[in-house]
């Protein structure tokens, strides 16, 4: 059954089929946008709290909120073909021409407020496990890929690897010191944050907030993930931009000497290196693990110039290292020539 079949059945909805940048299916009638996404292998307490979550945003006053739509029934969850599905709405909204810091604030300061104790949808303070966990399993596929492969995308990345479990290592300790010798302020509290980042939610057509992008945590997340998203584009402007994305977004919410000390951790932490390397391993098309091969050939090019970045951030973003009293990563600072 396609998706314009499953919204006839269940919601005596007849919609046309329309682009849309995530793996759900989505589709448009009458100005409502309808997400149809698999659940088959989600867990229904972490659909629960999405559903929530979502609920939670829309009563805050978040526009653009998919939320979940119960069918003819009252039913949220829809069995067909051996698989489950859910169905969420929202109205096309028109994308904001700018995307800034205080909008970043506002979406953390709604959902600051969620009554609810997030387990399953959850990465509040378990950032060191699931990096440990991803270092594990890269170790592993790189043990095998020197004695199985021997393509340029796997020689890229059996060179590469070591340089980059040294700068994930760094992060993993990073972010232990920062937890136990940091005490977190008022503000160091879960909000719900993006999965992954990204600003077109707000910026692109159609504008919409899909809650299965979503993840319940620190909001320091998000604002890492903004800068490592602009840096990488090359448009970050690091004194200009950067300080001023933080300037708006800190007179609506301040960011604690914690809450820097985490951003920090999470820039260090190589994840764009990681999601390209492990493109390589996933059952990926052709065509992306090209696209991805060039990708890891660029951070390889300009892993000097990010090392130049990461050595001197703090300054760049304005933040007060000395009154804040925040460590840096000595080895960074003494690369610079």
């Amino acid at each position: 059954m396609d998706g314009k079949q499953l919204l006839m059945k269940h919601f005596q909805v007849k919609a046309e089929r329309v682009p849309f940048d995530s793996e759900a299916m989505c589709y448009e009638s009458n100005g409502i946008l309808y997400l149809i996404i698999d659940v088959t292998k989600k867990e229904q307490k972490y659909l629960y709290e999405l559903h929530q979550m979502s609920r939670h945003m829309i009563g805050q006053g978040e526009k653009g909120v998919a939320t979940f739509l119960p069918d003819q029934s009252g039913h949220f969850l829809l069995t067909e073909e051996k698989k489950e599905f859910v169905v969420l709405a929202s109205r096309r909204m028109s994308p904001l021409t700018t995307f800034t810091g205080g909008e970043l604030a506002k979406f953390h300061l709604r959902g600051q407020s969620l009554p609810l104790r997030v387990q399953h949808a959850s990465e509040f303070g378990s950032w060191k496990d699931k990096w440990e966990q991803r270092l594990e399993n890269m170790e592993k596929a790189v043990g095998k890929l020197v004695k199985e492969r021997n393509d340029s995308f796997a020689r890229l990345i059996i060179e590469s690897f070591p340089y980059y479990m040294g700068l994930a290592e760094n992060a993993i300790q990073y972010v232990a010191d920062t937890e136990m010798d940091e005490s977190p302020g008022e503000w160091d509290v879960g909000v719900i944050c993006q999965m992954p980042f990204r600003e077109t939610a707000w910026t692109q057509e159609p504008a919409i907030h899909h809650p299965f992008n979503w993840i319940f945590d620190h909001a320091a997340r998000d604002v890492a993930e903004w800068i490592r998203l602009r840096y990488w584009q090359g448009s970050l402007l690091y004194r200009s931009n950067l300080a001023v994305f933080i300037r708006q977004y800190e007179q609506m919410r301040p960011l604690s000497p914690f809450a820097w000390r985490l951003i920090y951790g999470r820039l260090l932490f190589p994840a764009h290196y990681f999601d390209c390397a492990e493109s390589y391993f996933s059952a990926a098309s052709f065509h992306l693990k090209k696209e991805n091969e060039e990708k890891l050939k660029k951070y390889m090019t300009y892993s000097h110039e990010h090392e130049k970045f990461l050595a001197f951030f703090y300054e760049q973003a304005g933040v007060p290292v000395r009154q804040f009293n925040l460590p840096k990563i000595p080895w960074l600072g003494s690369t610079i020539s």
